[in-house]
């Protein structure tokens, strides 16, 4: 978009310019509502990203995106390409200081898994790369500091309990399940949310927390189980929040309310 790239609907038509001011340079939450928009008045999966009239540099400027959409047999420079909006990037995760420290003694997190809260609600373009130069060296800087003893070998075998009471393993598929839960939080807690399908959400998370009451045995029960608790954070997150900032965005609390929800939850 930021090179003028221009997107249409799959009738053809650019919309935009209806939504905002800055048209297709609009900050991101605002266009991927846009693109949401004109998917359900169109009935579509997708809108068009046009890059025809950048033809001439789009290959040097997107080498990565031109070899995708050839693999696809998409030519960029001569045909629109298929686009809809997607899970970019987390804004928020562990809670750290500026100096990458977690409440946890000699834990740091750093990147998108950590919230340092440089981002605020709507992150702009490229500050994730910034955030990883100067977290990343602030957190070298303080372990150096600190001199933390380390002496784990790499072929040293790590065993990790969990002290949680268990019933007898049940099995189920975990891939199956997976996206059950990825289907309900796009659905019921993507890019434009209310209240009714929050607490659909919230209802069906709480029947998926049934798979806690089971041993878990493998890497991608693990995972799943740790998805379902993330997916249960996002969900009450968002209903306790009633109003609109950056990419959270509730149709039934449209506007910022700086008064009651200038923090974080």
């Amino acid at each position: 978009r930021g090179e003028g790239a221009v997107l249409k609907n799959i009738k053809g038509e650019p919309f935009m310019h209806s939504y905002h001011p800055l048209a297709e340079l609009a900050p991101r939450d605002i266009v991927a509502r846009a693109i949401t928009d004109q998917m359900k008045k169109t009935k579509s999966d997708y809108v068009y990203l046009d890059a025809t009239k950048i033809k001439d540099k789009f290959s040097q400027r997107f080498p990565t995106i031109y070899k995708n959409c050839l693999d696809l047999n998409i030519d960029p420079e001569k045909e629109y390409i298929p686009v809809a909006p997607a899970a970019h990037y987390t804004m928020g995760g562990i809670k750290t200081d500026t100096w990458g420290q977690t409440n946890l003694t000699n834990l740091y997190a750093c990147g998108e898994c950590a919230s340092t809260g440089v981002h605020g609600a709507n992150r702009l373009a490229s500050n994730s790369l910034l955030e990883g130069l100067v977290f990343g060296n602030r957190i070298a800087q303080k372990i150096k500091e600190n001199k933390l003893p380390f002496s784990l070998k790499r072929d040293e075998e790590i065993n990790i309990s969990y002290n949680i009471p268990r019933k007898k393993y049940q099995e189920f598929n975990p891939e199956k399940v997976k996206k059950e839960l990825q289907k309900l939080m796009w659905d019921k807690v993507g890019i434009i949310r209310n209240s009714s399908d929050l607490k659909k959400a919230q209802q069906k998370i709480n029947e998926l927390k049934l798979i806690f009451t089971s041993e878990l045995k493998t890497i991608e029960e693990f995972e799943l189980a740790n998805l379902v608790i993330l997916a249960d954070l996002i969900t009450n997150s968002a209903l306790q929040r009633e109003e609109s900032r950056g990419a959270h965005y509730r149709k039934d609390f449209p506007q910022r309310d700086d008064i009651n929800w200038k923090k974080h939850i």
